[in-house]
């Protein structure tokens, strides 16, 4: 009778990138230490260089969130459900885009499983 308080099932844009994208299935987790920086921003220690790593706010949330438990399409899809508004249309590529720059740099890699990240990359170092 009243569905008022019946809660609207959310819509997911056609994600055609992630459609097409051949890593959809795939674990990402992260393969280098990090630490704060301040309160809103983390330092990367590149495993493959001696420098450290500043990263803008998308790549550091994709970074953060590969943990080895999620798909790129679960996670893309998670991204998704935290939009209170409409979900932006492009959010797949701009999040492929993102793991496809960390893949690149050598931060992150790609699982057939879920994996357990090793502990020195799983919390900030000291």
């Amino acid at each position: 009778m009243f569905n008022f308080f019946r809660k609207k099932e959310r819509v997911l844009p056609p994600f055609e990138s992630l459609a097409a994208y051949p890593y959809k299935d795939k674990y990402f987790y992260r393969v280098a230490s990090w630490q704060g920086k301040d309160k809103e921003n983390i330092l990367i220690l590149d495993p493959n260089n001696p420098r450290v790593i500043t990263l803008d706010p998308w790549p550091q949330i994709v970074f953060l969130a590969a943990k080895g438990k999620m798909t790129v399409q679960q996670y893309i899809e998670y991204m998704a459900s935290t939009y209170t508004s409409k979900i932006p249309a492009a959010l797949d590529d701009t999040i492929i885009y993102q793991i496809n720059q960390l893949l690149e740099e050598r931060l992150l890699r790609f699982s057939d499983v879920p994996v357990d990240l090793d502990p020195q990359h799983d919390k900030p170092r000291q």
